[in-house]
């Protein structure tokens, strides 16, 4: 489980993507309406360049998911080799929430759950490679967790088995 950790940006944090400075970019949404599912959410930017991901989650039709993702098959994310954790700067609604990332090497994704709070602040959310575990389609594949490997992928998902209503911003996602 990740945990919170306000002071963990240092000289060793690598930004490897930042709303207020990239904007939307490449980011784009994908629901459970790609397996029938009935949930529905959008990305925006705000006013002050924070990426604005809010949405309904819905139980209809087998589904139960919303999320946000960027593809860079071409251009992998470089992760240094001294790194350990992702950190993602965001302002949560106090549910959990799964962020997840794909390598070169494989179908499979490597995931981890957070919860955020509702307090209006920024929080600061750690996740350490080793707590990322290897998931296809949401199922725990026999792969070791993730070492560090380059990034293809990143996706933060909403899937709590419930139907909700649901708001983030998030600032950038970095690893340390």
């Amino acid at each position: 489980m990740a945990n919170s950790n306000k002071n963990s940006a240092d000289e060793n944090t690598q930004m490897l993507y930042d709303f207020t400075k990239q904007g939307k970019g490449k980011w784009r949404i994908q629901n459970d309406v790609v397996m029938g599912g009935r949930s529905e959410s959008q990305l925006k930017m705000t006013e002050e360049n924070e990426a604005h991901f809010t949405g309904r989650v819905s139980l209809q039709n087998n589904g139960g998911f919303c999320s946000i993702h960027q593809t860079s098959e071409n251009e992998p994310f470089i992760i240094n080799k001294k790194s350990d954790s992702f950190i993602l700067n965001l302002k949560g609604d106090g549910k959990d929430y799964n962020f997840r990332i794909r390598t070169p090497k494989g179908r499979h994704s490597y995931a981890s759950t957070f919860s955020t709070n509702n307090n209006g602040d920024w929080e600061t959310i750690t996740i350490p490679f080793k707590s990322m575990q290897a998931t296809y389609r949401g199922e725990v594949v026999d792969v070791p967790n993730y070492n560090g490997e380059n990034v293809v992928e990143m996706q933060l998902l909403i899937r709590n088995k419930k139907e909700e209503d649901f708001k983030i911003f998030v600032q950038s996602i970095a690893v340390n």
